[in-house]
This record gives C-alpha cells, structure tokens and sequence, in this order.
C-alpha cells in the first residue's frame, strides 16, 4: 500500500476537529441544526488553512444518514464514499484544469439529475477565480437558482478576481491565517502519534516557517521526520528549513553597526559557499531587525518576541547601540533589497550592494531634534528684520556692463502718486527696506533671505538667488506673491520697478561676505560643501525629504 502523507491522514474529518476556524465552523454547524444552509458558498481564504476540508465536512453533514445534521457521523456509507472521494453526490472540480465554458455546460447537465441515495448534490469547485470569463458567464444563472437539493461550493486563494455577479449569489466565509500556538498544537498532537520526538521549539520553528498554513506545515514536519528518522533536533530542522543560524544573524548586524563593511561581504560570500538561500538570510535579518524594534517600543517584549534565534542578551546590547530611526530605515533598505532579490538574475550582488549601503548609514538625526530646530527658524523668522548688512556683491561685472548699456530714460510715474526718481539709489538699504516691508509675510521672507546679490537694470530688480527646487521656483514665481513682491519693492525705491529672478548653477558656490562671484570656485569651504552635495546618500535624502541643504556642520570622525 502506497504512503498517506501526513496532512492527508490528518486531514479533518468533523466540523470540531478543524484548527483555527471557529467562526466559520460554528455559523455551519448552526445553519444545518436550523435548516438554513444556503445554496451556494464562496470559501475564501490563503492555502492550506482547510477551505477544500470544511466543504467535505459540509457535503458529508447535508448527506450523512443521520443529517443534515451539525457534525457526519463517518460511519454511514454516504460519509465514507464522500471521505474517500468516490460519492456520486460529491463532485470536486478543479477550477484550474476545467476552466472553460465546455465543462461548465456539463456541469449544468450532471446537476440537473436528482441525487442518487443521498439527500443533496454538492458541488464544489476549487480555484474557481481560474474559470475564464465565458465560463463564469455560464455558470451565472445555474448559480443563482440551482436545482433542488444542489449546493454549489466555491474555493479561492484570490476572491477578488471572482467576477461581483457570482459573489453576490454566494455566502461568504473568509478563512483566516492559522496562528502559530494553534499549529504547534497541531503538531505537537501529530508527533505524539506517529512516536516521533522533537522538542516544541522545533515546532515552534515550523509554524513560524509556514506563514499560517496547517498543510505546509504538516508537509514540513512529514519531511523532517523522513529526515531524521524519528528524532528531530536542530541540526536537522536547519537542514530542513533552511534556517540561518543565529550566530550569522548577530554578526550581520554587528558588521552593520561597526560599520565593517568587508566583514558583511566575507558573510555573505560564505553563505553563498554553503549554499544557503540568501533570501532566507534577508528575512531572517529582517525578523531580528524588527526584535530589536520590540526592544526598544515595547516595555513587556517578551510575547510579541516569541522564540528568536539569537541570544537574548546580544539582542538587547545591539538595541542600545540603534536609534529606532536607524531601524526604521534599516528595515525599509532590506525590505527593498528582498523585493529586487526576488526578480534579479544575481540576487547575491542585490545582498552585498544593501548590506554595504546599511553599513554606511549614519546616526540620524532625531524627530525631536528636527522640530526643535524648525521652531528656532521659524521664531527668528517671525521676527522683524532690522537693516540687516547685505556686503554681498551687488551686482557682478556682466550686470554693470548690460546696465549701462541700457538707454537713461526717466523712470514712469508711479501709480496713484507723484513721480519720483532720485537721482542716486541706495540698492542696499532700498532692498533692506523692501525686505522690512515683507516681514509679516514668513513664506516669502523666508525665500527672499536666501538672495545672493540684487542688481537695479532700469525699471527691472534683478534678485540672484540659488538654484532653487520646485517649491521655492513655484512661490516666488505665483502672480499674486510677484504682486506682493512689487509693490514692496517699488515702495522701498519709490519707483515703480519690476521684479525678476536669476538662478545660479547647482554647482555653483556659495560666496562669502564681501568676496568676488569669481573666486567662489577658488573657495575650499565651497569645494568641501559641492562635495557633500554630491554624495549619494546626500541626494537621496534630499530627494526622499524633497528639501535643500541649510547648514552643514562638521561632527565627529568615525
């Protein structure tokens, strides 16, 4: 006789004996002592948590001899042949295999036909969401009004490609997750069985392997048992899982937070050797990342750590040493890492690339700090501005030139007032002065502050300002704050003038007070600050904020 693997020979045979689906089984075992089941279901819900199993159940209680009753008795002949797979009464169809419209329309013909000695034809369809659209559309009105005593039971991993016309005919029951003490228990009973010793942290182990389906991970313990040969230890579940050693785990974030980027790559060289699976090493750093989020979050950690593989006292020294900050974005890197992973021909180099990348990753900044600093600029913002002292150049050789180029013609009158052009302007305290005008408006005061020189072409103001992004571009260039702009500013030099900007180069340098637009480039505190601007991690942080550097300021060496 050939081998019944594990999770067919303990495959539920009672609505009680199915794990992790009370709400489910108890509506089912009430609609049949009360004689409402429907006739049509829709089982929805991820692999191996008993969808296909609770529809069996329920084709054995609406055919049972003793039924329809809230449990089969499994005695009778109709429960047997339906446990077996050989009852007329109980069809399965694979959605997947018999998908078209042909096989639906023999459908509709078999169920046309009573049941032979039972009581009720079911008829249940697993991965229904594979039947095409031609299929569906047949299917439809069968569905919604089937023959008597025919009850249609439909199976999917993925409900939402069921077309809304068959799940509005159908009762809907979602099946959820099985959780990991529901499994070891699970487990822990099937070992006592079979006479096969493994400790409960190797079932632990198990369950958390197989992401809530009771079949994986009955399927995982048949294979470890093949394996050991009836006594599972750790060495033989890492043979089986794949699991990453907590050992390796530990010196991963080591090399990380010692910033020791060639150790991380010798790591992963020499799992690589090994023949361990590299995305099972990236989720398991991923899982000790979040333990250390726990740590840091949570004052009971304990339940929602649950069994870790690393040493609990090296977990909680490698949490003192991270800010959550730094977690929070070693996670988001690692997370990206193993989504490209799954995709690239080479998923080692997508390894090395990211753990050198986190290895570079500096202390960030906190979200206290930051705020503070933002309340600081805005206090002083808000303040008035005295004359403040622009020793700026005001305006560089190539503007003087095109100024006395342009013709001398008297200024126009301003409007509503009398004409007035001075005869000699005083660009620095006529710009200190429109900027007084404008200190009640933060936004536009704040963007005006960065002005690097201001040049008086005729009527035409011309503000030099950095290469500025699309926010700062987009305010100064509204009609309405141009307007506020002007008028400002042909106050302040009691004419009316225009207002245009120039942007310098993203490369340009910053000039000091009092020194020549030539020599910015000659600068070594501006060659220092175009360096920083160019870094890779600068422009990806500058991108990600969508912000612009204020202020740079020298900290410790690492």
């Amino acid at each position: 006789m050939s081998y019944l693997v594990l999770a067919r020979r303990w495959r539920p045979q009672r609505f009680e004996e199915v794990v992790g689906q009370r709400p489910v089984t108890q509506t089912l075992k009430n609609a049949l002592a009360s004689g409402r089941v429907a006739h049509a279901f829709l089982f929805a819900g991820p692999r191996g948590v008993g969808k296909t199993t609770v529809a069996r159940i329920l084709a054995k209680a609406l055919n049972c001899d003793k039924g329809p009753a809230p449990e089969p008795c499994d005695e009778c002949l109709s429960c047997q042949e339906i446990a077996a797979g050989r009852s007329l009464n109980c069809m399965e169809i694979d959605g997947a295999s018999n998908r078209g419209i042909d096989e639906v329309r023999e459908l509709r013909e078999n169920v046309r036909y009573s049941p032979g000695a039972g009581k009720h034809k079911v008829i249940i369809i697993d991965e229904v969401h594979m039947l095409t659209e031609p299929a569906f559309n047949a299917l439809l009105k069968t569905l919604e009004e089937p023959p008597p005593r025919v009850v249609f039971i439909l199976a999917t991993t993925e409900p939402h490609k069921v077309p809304a016309t068959i799940r509005s005919r159908c009762q809907r029951y979602d099946f959820k997750r099985i959780g990991v003490g529901e499994i070891v228990e699970r487990l822990g009973l099937i070992a006592r069985e079979e006479g096969v010793k493994i400790a409960e942290d190797g079932l632990t182990a198990i369950a958390r392997a197989v992401e809530g389906s009771l079949r994986d991970a009955q399927s995982l313990l048949d294979q470890a048992i093949s394996y050991s040969d009836g006594h599972i230890g750790p060495d033989e579940l890492q043979a089986v899982l794949g699991l990453v050693e907590g050992e390796v785990i530990a010196a991963a974030l080591q090399g990380i937070t010692e910033r020791d980027a060639a150790a991380l790559l010798e790591l992963v060289d020499s799992l690589h050797q090994r023949g361990q699976d590299l995305r099972a090493f990236c989720l398991a750093l991923l899982e000790h990342l979040r333990h250390l989020m726990v740590l840091k979050v949570s004052q009971k950690p304990g339940p929602l750590l649950g069994l870790t593989s690393v040493d609990p006292e090296i977990l909680r020294g490698q949490a003192e040493r991270l800010a959550l900050p730094e977690i929070e974005l070693l996670v988001r890197l690692l997370t990206q890492a193993e989504q490209e992973m799954r995709r690239a021909p080479y998923p080692r180099f997508v390894l090395e690339v990211v753990l050198v990348r986190m290895a570079e990753v500096k202390s960030l900044e906190t979200l206290e700090a930051i705020l503070g600093r933002l309340a600081e600029l805005e206090k002083r913002l808000s303040q008035a501005y005295s004359v403040p002292s622009l020793e700026l150049p005001l305006v560089s050789p190539i503007e003087e030139s095109r100024a006395q180029a342009l013709p001398k013609e008297p200024p126009p009158p301003l409007e509503g007032g009398p004409s007035t052009s001075p005869k000699g302007v005083d660009l620095e305290a006529s710009w200190a002065e429109a900027r007084q005008i404008l200190a009640e408006e933060k936004v536009l005061s704040a963007l005006l502050a960065e002005t690097r020189s201001v040049a008086l072409e005729g009527d035409l103001l011309v503000l030099t300002l950095d290469n500025g992004n699309a926010y700062l571009r987009t305010t100064l260039e509204d009609k309405e704050n141009r307007g506020r702009i002007e008028a400002a500013v042909s106050q302040a030099f009691g004419k009316k003038l225009k207002v245009t900007y120039r942007y310098l180069p993203p490369e340009a340098e910053l000039v000091k007070p009092k020194a020549s637009m030539g020599n910015a480039g000659e600068n070594p505190e501006g060659q220092a600050r175009s360096l920083f601007q160019r870094h890779p991690l600068v422009q990806e942080a500058l991108e990600l904020f969508r912000g612009r550097i204020i202020e740079i300021k020298e900290g410790p060496q690492a």
